[in-house]
């Protein structure tokens, strides 16, 4: 009977090392309804719809059997300054000891004994690693396993004790967009989110911003797998950069899945594995169990995901708020944030995208009477401009065209793809003969059409924007068209929304945009919707995400000022950053590559800092081309020199000033020659210097100059 009860305890028998406890079988199974599919190649199929992994590194045929991996995690893991080994308390819940950590770290031994009997597997893990004598380090002598079978299989995968949780953000900190998030323990490391960011106006030529990926990359055999919270741009635009890279698992719901395989198709990413998840579901990966909870945005389907960890619990809110009536009756479960808040949380990692924000953001469904309203006013057509991932926006917008007994006209590469998709997976329900071709407008009124399109930003290249320049093939604005820009401009686009609009104003159409109608609400939570979480998970540390750098602030003093958390268990950083996590402790690390990887057209990262800033000062200042034809072998210039000038002075406006820069040039070149100088990097040097100069006194202008000698 002791053998047996022991047994119990520590988790060695064999024959249940597979097996929750009677009193966990309540708990979601482990990988429960996951659905796997791969873009091309043989199917994959889960069996049980249970995902597992094998501890053998994988073998990458993109990566260079002769590269040297850099031991940077081994660096940042040891990096944190503390002087004492963390070890895992013997026979207690780690949730328990952070629950207790909470209370100004004095142990409750009444909670802790409630709870002894409801372990979950990252307490077996740390009772493992004390007594199960048939383990066998790993060559790295960092992570051990089983020597009976394979660790991730049978999901006992084990670390030393030595080994922190690492958290290391490589975007979305300090700035909205591009999100990327790093969880890494021992040997393991878990990608959340693979996102893309809008180019800013100072970034002339550049198509979108990924983050750098170099640590990833440099770490490849360790990462298992890619975790997706929900389908924005912003948390998928660059997961085909990533995957051609890293060619390893993806766990996603349903609808973010049909996003990606989209994207992978455009950017020729084959052989990926896509695991449809859904809200509830709880996958293993390694030494983490990944779970996921119902959460409200603008898009459906999305999630925030827990990890629990062989040191505690980690939660990510993913973009989020709090919404009583979402257009697709889903509501958060707030029920398992409570319950993981009550088991005890080490981190909490949230959303601070609206943190300047009073009050509680409103409910989708509030949009949805104001279309009808705008609609049912509108004479002519109806154009509605709105993020194309915004299915729950574009349902209510169809709702109010069938209404009014309207056909739908969809335009834009984006807005179609999204409305494809989502009709496919049932995300958005369009009656039977609603949706025509542009080529049929023709045949209807007027007041019989509405347009969705994309745009909403002011793109240049969208549709909206086009039609705003007289510029779109198959529409032209007329006096008697009702616009609706169902979107807020994201900040750095107010100019260009702004000029949409006014453009579209001069073309004579009713423009309604903004908030001022109500046809449009944020899908971010405000100051309520972020408090609300807050109490819900009741975490020890707390690291805000997701926002600009005073956000970031803001939120953690929000934290701060409700009592959840103490000030030094507040951790504010930047894209790069390590924090590292014992079950008790938590800290700022040292810091790793992260930053912008600019994509123009087919190029991925070549255009780099000094490319765009050779672009800004063409922009802003113009070039000047000195050619000349030079003799070799006597050193004589034997034509030119030639001036010729693009974006910096109107030629024939200025001939004065290019003739006196022309004999300063011969002048340069008279003296060259006289010095039997034959050099051509000397004389083209003395030869910018010079114009630089005279061009600087007389133009207070720094145009780029680039002499050119052709050889004769």
């Amino acid at each position: 009977m002791l053998k047996e009860l022991l047994n119990q305890l520590t988790g060695q028998s064999n024959n249940t090392a597979n097996e929750p406890k009677p009193a966990a079988e309540k708990k979601a199974a482990v990988a429960k309804n996951v659905v796997a599919t791969e873009t091309t190649g043989a199917d994959q199929a889960q069996q049980g719809g249970e995902t597992t992994r094998r501890t053998t590194r994988r073998t990458n045929s993109n990566r260079n059997s002769g590269e040297t991996r850099r031991p940077s995690t081994r660096r940042t893991s040891n990096a944190s300054g503390e002087g004492t080994k963390q070890s895992a308390p013997r026979r207690k819940n780690t949730n328990s000891a952070n629950v207790a950590a909470n209370a100004e770290g004095t142990a409750k031994p009444a909670r802790t004994n409630n709870r002894t009997n409801n372990r979950t597997n990252s307490t077996r893990y740390n009772n493992r690693n004390e007594k199960n004598t048939g383990e066998r380090a790993n060559t790295n002598g960092r992570h051990t396993s089983h020597s009976n079978g394979d660790a991730h299989a049978d999901h006992q995968h084990h670390s030393s004790k030595k080994d922190k949780l690492m958290i290391i953000p490589l975007g979305g900190l300090g700035e909205i967009g591009k999100n990327m998030t790093v969880f890494q323990y021992g040997d393991d490391i878990i990608v959340l989110d693979a996102g893309l960011a809008f180019p800013e106006n100072d970034m002339p030529g550049v198509d979108i911003v990924i983050p750098d990926m170099s640590y990833l990359i440099e770490n490849q055999d360790k990462v298992r797998a890619v975790v997706i919270t929900h389908g924005h741009e912003d948390h998928i635009g660059s997961l085909a950069y990533l995957l051609k890279e890293i060619n390893v698992p993806v766990y996603a719901t349903n609808l973010v899945c049909g996003l990606i395989e989209g994207k992978l198709k455009e950017n020729k990413v084959g052989g990926v594995k896509l695991n449809i998840v859904k809200a509830g579901d709880e996958i293993r990966v390694g030494s983490f169990k990944v779970g996921f909870i119902q959460t409200n945005h603008s898009i459906p389907d999305a999630c925030a995901v827990y990890f629990e960890t062989p040191v505690g619990t980690v939660v990510h809110t993913g973009d989020f708020k709090v919404d009583q009536t979402p257009v697709d009756g889903k509501l958060m479960d707030v029920h398992k944030f409570a319950e993981l808040g009550n088991k005890g949380v080490l981190a909490l990692m949230s959303d601070s995208t609206n943190v300047e924000k009073p009050g509680f953001t409103p409910s989708e469904s509030t949009v949805g009477p104001a279309l009808l309203r705008a609609v049912g006013e509108a004479r002519g057509r109806v154009v509605l401009a709105t993020f194309a991932s915004n299915v729950s926006r574009l349902q209510q917008a169809v709702d109010a065209a069938v209404a009014f007994k309207r056909k739908v006209i969809v335009l834009g590469r984006s807005m179609v793809n999204v409305t494809e998709i989502a009709q496919e997976r049932g995300y958005l329900n369009i009656p039977e003969g609603t949706l025509i071709d542009v080529d049929e407008m023709g045949r209807y009124r007027d007041d019989e059409i509405m347009i969705l399109t994309t745009g909403s930003q002011g793109e240049p290249m969208a549709g909206l924007s086009r039609m705003a320049t007289n510029n779109h093939r198959t529409i032209e604005i007329t006096p008697n068209d009702t616009i609706i820009i169902s979107a807020t401009p994201i900040p750095g686009n107010e100019a260009a929304v702004g000029r949409t609009i006014d453009n579209l104003l001069r073309l004579g159409a009713d423009v309604i945009y903004g908030r001022d109608r109500g046809i449009h609400v944020s899908g971010h939570g405000s100051q309520e919707d972020l408090k609300t979480m807050l109490n819900l998970v009741r975490p020890k540390f707390f690291i805000p995400v997701h926002g600009e750098y005073r956000m970031l602030k803001k939120h953690g003093e929000l934290a701060v000022s409700m009592g959840i958390v103490k000030p030094n268990h507040v951790l504010v950083g930047d894209n790069g950053q390590i924090f590292e996590f014992t079950s008790r402790t938590g800290r700022k690390g040292g810091h790793v590559t992260a930053g912008k990887v600019f994509v123009d057209g087919l190029g991925v990262g070549d255009v780099g800092n000094i490319v765009i800033r050779d672009r800004q000062q063409l922009a802003q200042e113009g070039m000047v081309i000195v050619v000349m034809a030079m003799d070799r072998a006597s050193g004589q210039i034997v034509a030119g020199p030639d001036i010729v000038s693009r974006g910096f002075v109107y030629v024939r406006d200025a001939e004065d000033l290019m003739n006196e820069a022309q004999k300063r040039i011969e002048q340069v070149i008279e003296k060259c020659e006289a010095s039997q100088m034959k050099d051509w990097a000397t004389i083209k040097s003395q030869v910018r210097d010079t114009l630089g100069k005279f061009l600087y006194e007389k133009t207070r202008r720094r145009p780029m100059i680039l002499p050119i000698i052709q050889d004769v």
